[in-house]
């Protein structure tokens, strides 16, 4: 049996009120109509739900029955509502966040700080995976929202750029004064003891592309699994770092790193929010997506 749960929602407020005018001024709407809802259901029902008194609209003994029962589902539908709007007003409710450690420690933290502190219910966790990683993580259902090391082509991801980065190579103090020279081509700071991040990581590949195109291949003596361990080979003297200028010019203004500038800049790059094309965020992933993205 089939009911239009409308008509079970005018039973239960003319069983709470007692009375069609009560429920008809609750309900904002006509007297008539809600009579002729109440006729309806008792005809799908096939039995008397209501006895017409002077004192207004009385249960039957059926009616009762079926009011015990319409009463719990109506409390859960309004604990349903209640709860739908607590999660629209971020009272609770969580975020899985995909992101490479680099991402996460030099552009994430300083959001999640911020919008952990606006919303502090808000359960964040996130999954450190490479960019490629981050996009099956996202596809396969397992995070809310990715932030990766742009480009990326896949029909099934939306993608946002954040911030705009570009990358640079550093030295120590001292490797910089034995070079003594403010600029150097593509060809000398690849003849030069390179630190890079591992062959198949997305900013790798690009910069391996940016001296490929100019028919220079790159030959690291070190390649790492993250920025920051490329940094403190750097400092220590072992080479050449390929740094996120962005990330890193902290540590340059300081003078621990210095930068060994190219004659030419090398392309700029970004990194993206990503999100399943045609699938609506939670929420809070909503909410936090909006902030980084400054909307």
């Amino acid at each position: 049996m089939l009911i239009n749960l409308e008509l079970y929602r005018v039973f239960y407020i003319v069983s709470k009120c007692g009375s069609l005018t009560k429920a008809a001024q609750e309900l904002y709407i006509s007297q008539p109509a809600i009579s002729q809802s109440i006729k309806q259901l008792e005809q799908q029902m096939g039995g008397k739900l209501f006895i017409r008194t002077s004192k207004g609209m009385e249960l039957t003994y059926e009616g009762k029955m079926i009011y015990n029962y319409i009463e719990q589902a109506q409390e859960l539908i309004n604990t349903a509502e209640q709860k739908f709007n607590q999660i629209k007003e971020l009272a609770f409710g969580s975020i899985t966040i995909g992101a490479n450690d680099t991402i996460c420690k030099y552009f994430l933290l300083k959001h999640i700080k911020v919008f952990n502190k606006q919303n502090p219910e808000i359960t964040i966790k996130i999954t450190n995976r490479t960019s490629s990683e981050t996009v099956a993580l996202l596809k396969n259902g397992k995070t809310d929202i990715g932030f990766i090391n742009m480009p990326v082509d896949d029909k099934y991801i939306d993608v946002e750029p954040c911030l705009s980065i570009s990358d640079c190579f550093v030295c120590n103090k001292d490797f910089y004064i034995k070079r003594g020279q403010e600029e150097f081509t593509p060809e000398q700071i690849a003849a030069m003891p390179l630190i890079m991040l591992e062959k198949l990581s997305s900013s790798r590949i690009q910069v391996d592309e940016f001296f490929k195109a100019k028919g220079i291949t790159t030959d690291p003596i070190i390649e790492l699994g993250s920025l920051d361990l490329i940094i403190d080979f750097v400092k220590l003297g072992l080479g050449v770092g390929c740094v996120v200028r962005e990330f890193v010019q902290e540590e340059i203004d300081k003078g621990n790193l210095c930068e060994l500038r190219l004659t030419e800049d090398m392309p700029k790059r970004a990194i993206g929010l990503i999100t399943l094309k045609n699938t609506p965020l939670k929420f809070a992933a909503q909410s936090f997506a909006k902030m980084v993205l400054g909307k």
